[in-house]
């Protein structure tokens, strides 16, 4: 049979250019987190300089979630119109001025210019994935991978490097500086697709057609939008309360409890780049399977024996990591366009970090009644990933 001239397996940039493109992409995915969780190291000093209350500190950390679920519906449109590369140069130029301009004005600059950010990254969260599918074709598992690595990445750089500049100059200075990763960012993007220009404002237009590799059926939007909803429900649940009960129930001093909760983050790399190569051999249905039950036990397991904490926490953190780069990975298969990833990725990412805002909170109500109601309230959650994968796999045995 003749291949179709769309179904080509290599991506749009040429082997000696597709290493610019990617590092742009992986610089990218560095600002989608850097400049929120560059505020959490220095909350503390916040609060204190500008009288903030716990309420309002509260609502400062509230509003990236908040912004990840309720925005996307809102910007999604714009995306379509813009198109990537202009979306993905405006929401950098936005965020290098938002991160300047929020530490130096006062209480409300400080919260109009997360809100700004918050806008920018929901827009990000989207496009990114557009462009992956777009530019690196036939290589989208490995490289959805590596752009979720550097969400991971862009949040440890912040977490680890704000507080000891802003020891040295005070932590205005220390934020306003990850202004320079997003002006990187835009440098290179604007490298990568120099020379490439978008073919129209509308998104539709600079799209190449379908390849044959590609689905007759529409994407299993619901099947995917449940299983973010459920992981980014369980990770902020765990990830918000692990340090307390560590450092409580678990026996453990406020720093390991903090070392064994930094543990669990950054071993998430593991499953970011394991689940796209285990993706070559076993069906992605199958995986999300593998994923809940690891989801599952990493809870009750905690509770059991926190002082394993060297067992639990790089297998849960396969999980964590597995479970995230998994339901993108099903966007880029299961989506016949650029444009249907666009408006696939929209309900997932938007109902899933609506229902992720929740999990902290009903975890903290359910541990007025012990740390068993409030665990195994996130590993009954969990348990939801299994039957998801069944359907997920009766849905790739139709294709």
């Amino acid at each position: 049979m003749t291949a179709s001239p769309h179904a080509s397996s290599t991506p749009a940039h040429s082997t000696p250019q597709v290493w610019l493109p990617l590092l742009a992409l992986v610089l990218l995915g560095c600002n989608l987190r850097s400049p929120l969780t560059a505020v959490q190291p220095v909350l503390g000093q916040i609060r204190e300089s500008l009288d903030l209350g716990t309420v309002g500190a509260g609502l400062l950390t509230s509003i990236p979630v908040l912004s990840f679920g309720l925005l996307p519906p809102i910007v999604s449109p714009l995306i379509a119109r813009l198109g990537i590369d202009r979306s993905i140069q405006s929401i950098l130029l936005i965020v290098t001025f938002a991160v300047i301009f929020r530490p130096f004005a006062g209480v409300a600059g400080l919260f109009a210019g997360t809100l700004l950010i918050g806008l920018c990254l929901a827009v990000g969260n989207i496009v990114s994935l557009m462009l992956i599918a777009r530019d690196f074709a036939g290589r989208t598992n490995l490289v959805t991978g590596l752009y979720t690595i550097s969400l991971n990445l862009g949040a440890m750089l912040t977490l680890g490097l704000t507080a000891p500049m802003a020891d040295r100059f005070g932590w205005r200075v220390a934020l306003a500086t990850w202004a320079g990763l997003a002006l990187a960012a835009m440098a290179l993007r604007w490298a990568a697709s120099a020379g490439t220009p978008e073919t129209g404002v509308s998104v539709n237009r600079e799209l190449s057609h379908p390849s044959e590799t590609m689905p007759s059926t529409p994407a299993p939007v619901l099947i995917m939008a449940l299983a973010f909803s459920v992981h980014i429900f369980a990770y902020y649940s765990l990830t918000a309360w692990l340090p307390t009960y560590l450092a409580g129930a678990g026996g453990m001093s406020v720093t390991e409890a903090g070392i064994v909760a930094s543990s669990f983050q950054i071993l998430s790399l593991t499953g970011s780049l394991g689940v796209p190569l285990l993706a070559r051999h076993v069906s992605l249905g199958k995986l999300l399977i593998a994923m809940g039950l690891i989801w599952t036990i990493t809870p009750i397991w905690i509770l059991l024996a926190p002082g394993q904490w060297l067992l639990w926490s790089p297998i849960g953190s396969i999980a964590h990591g597995g479970t995230f780069v998994l339901v993108f990975m099903m966007i880029m298969k299961f989506t016949r366009s650029v444009d249907e990833n666009r408006r696939a990725s929209t309900k997932v990412q938007s109902i899933g970090y609506c229902f992720a805002a929740l999990g902290p909170i009903l975890t903290g109500w359910l541990q007025g009644a012990g740390w068993w109601a409030a665990f195994g309230m996130i590993a009954a959650v969990t348990t939801l990933l299994v039957p998801l994968g069944l359907l997920l796999t009766r849905y790739e045995n139709r294709l």
